[in-house]
């Protein structure tokens, strides 16, 4: 069975994202266009949310939008919220660290360094805050089995907790 140049070009091109993916490479990184620790949850008339934040603006996510990591956010947990390429919005809620860091919002995952910002192994982008600290991790690659990220309440990355 012959194969044309560009059917091996395009079987090449899902190969490599594939396994860019399995690198954690994600083709279309969600980068969070909004950021704070909510105090108030309103309900729209359209089924969409009014999240009060406590530096005192607020963000409108419809109702049509995509709920990741724990969840819609609740009063006290880290809102993240952003649009991805295709126009839908997405929107995600942190809750504070299990372990007691004090302004600490857990995000369970793995990921990589990119320059000032953290790549995370299930798509995110985050940036790092000043001072980051990133554990006894060396090489930029984190990648324990139960690490987290601590997220301060503006949605940068603080520091790594290998656990």
């Amino acid at each position: 069975m012959k194969t044309s140049v560009a059917g091996q070009f395009f079987g090449a091109v899902e190969i490599a994202s594939v396994l860019a993916t399995l690198a954690g490479c994600s083709p279309s990184s969600r980068v969070p266009t909004a950021a704070g620790v909510v105090e108030e949850v309103t309900r729209l008339p359209d089924g969409g949310r009014s999240y009060g934040l406590a530096d005192g603006t607020s963000v409108v996510i419809a109702n049509q939008k995509l709920v990741l990591l724990g969840g819609e956010p609740l009063i006290d947990e880290l809102l993240l919220a952003g649009t991805d390429p295709d126009g839908r919005q997405w929107v995600a809620g942190l809750s504070r660290s299990p372990n007691g860091e004090a302004g600490c919002f857990w995000f369970a995952n793995n990921g990589r360094d990119s320059d000032g910002w953290i790549e995370t192994y299930d798509g995110f982008r985050l940036p790092k805050a000043v001072g980051f600290d990133p554990a006894y991790i060396r090489d930029g690659n984190y990648q324990t089995p139960r690490g987290y990220f601590c997220l301060n309440e503006s949605g940068e990355v603080m520091s790594y907790i290998p656990a």
